[in-house]
């Protein structure tokens, strides 16, 4: 049984008096005629104690208490669409980083949240000082597990390499931003004119 059920079957119990004060709502024809016929098959059982002002409370009441659930479902909705924009790493490198990778055509150890493996497509290497930009991007080809200690981080084998003409500066940005992997799309990073214009 519902809580609102259970508060409806209390008016029709209770010997209090149920009106309230009256407050200015706006409401349909078709909810007026609702509430109309609804207090008309209360009026018998609730020596009529229950108004359309009662109904509204109680309504208002079960609203109330569902918020919490309704905006728990929400964050999570939010979070999965979250989830879903994006397609890209950006991954933070030394300079000494450019060779590696020239060399090997792979970046590993990079820390990679499980459920959103399923949504990267191709990865970008911001190199720092004294580049402090981003400048090179590449299609994904697959990702291997790499367990490092207690920690699980992934390898990321890439297609070819393309430099950004330009790249993309730090500019004003903090450094320690850049210093992290970011989650962003492909088309923000040809777009970008510097760092803050993909996260």
């Amino acid at each position: 049984m519902s809580k609102l059920v259970q508060n409806m079957k209390g008016l029709l119990l209770t010997k209090e008096e149920l009106n309230k004060k009256q407050v200015a709502l706006y409401l349909t024809q078709n909810q007026i005629d609702r509430l109309d016929n609804a207090v008309n098959l209360l009026a018998p059982y609730s020596n009529g104690k229950v108004t359309k002002n009662t109904l509204i409370s109680l309504a208002i009441e079960d609203m109330l208490d569902k918020v919490p659930q309704v905006m728990e479902e929400y964050t999570k909705e939010m979070k999965n669409q979250e989830d879903d924009n994006f397609d890209l790493i950006v991954c933070p490198s030394q300079i000494s980083g450019v060779d590696f990778i020239k060399k090997h055509n792979y970046w590993e150890f990079v820390k990679i949240d499980a459920n959103k493996i399923k949504y990267l497509k191709y990865w970008a290497l911001y190199v720092g000082t004294p580049e402090s930009s981003i400048k090179y991007w590449a299609k994904i080809e697959h990702l291997k597990e790499v367990q490092i200690g207690n920690q699980k981080k992934y390898r990321i084998f890439l297609g070819k390499i393309h430099e950004l003409q330009p790249s993309i500066p730090l500019n004003n940005l903090s450094s320690l931003k850049a210093r992290s992997t970011h989650y962003t799309t492909l088309a923000k990073l040809k777009a970008a004119k510097e760092y803050a214009d993909i996260l």
